[in-house]
């Protein structure tokens, strides 16, 4: 398995890897984000997006927002925003892999404090993220609506 920098290239099987990943549908209007969105996401210079690759497929993603590492301000925070390993590479290694890789990364540009969103049903995700040093904090219930 290798992780490396996201491309355009990766768009289409990446947006779909992330389309297609129940745990990720918090909102009760849309299913994800858009595509232009996620696209931005993937090629702005305040991210951080990293792929991991096995057996030349992708099997996983994480992207996190670091606006803050621009700041002048001694705590910067980033946010994880996705973290997704493909259902059959799971227990594997794979989100261990992005999450350094990623954490490297905001290091790299200052950051000092992480944080992420989890839904309370998904319990691996908890699991994983306790394991690498986050606590719970306040719980909150998404609310939303189309205008």
């Amino acid at each position: 398995m290798r992780v490396r920098p996201a491309t355009d290239k990766d768009f289409d099987t990446l947006y779909a890897l992330g389309k297609n990943t129940p745990e990720f549908r918090v909102s009760a209007t849309e299913e994800f984000m858009d595509p232009e969105e996620f696209h931005w996401s993937m090629t702005a210079p305040e991210r951080v997006f990293f792929l991991a690759e096995a057996a030349d497929e992708i099997v996983g993603f994480i992207y996190a927002e670091a606006e803050d590492s621009t700041k002048p301000f001694p705590k910067k925070w980033a946010c994880i925003v996705y973290v997704v390993v493909v259902a059959e590479w799971r227990r594997k290694g794979v989100a261990q892999a992005l999450f350094a890789a990623c954490a490297s990364a905001l290091k790299a540009r200052g950051i000092t404090h992480l944080y992420t969103w989890a839904s309370t049903d998904s319990g691996s995700v908890i699991r994983f993220m306790k394991k690498h040093g986050f606590a719970t904090g306040q719980a909150y219930f998404w609310m939303d609506r189309k205008l």
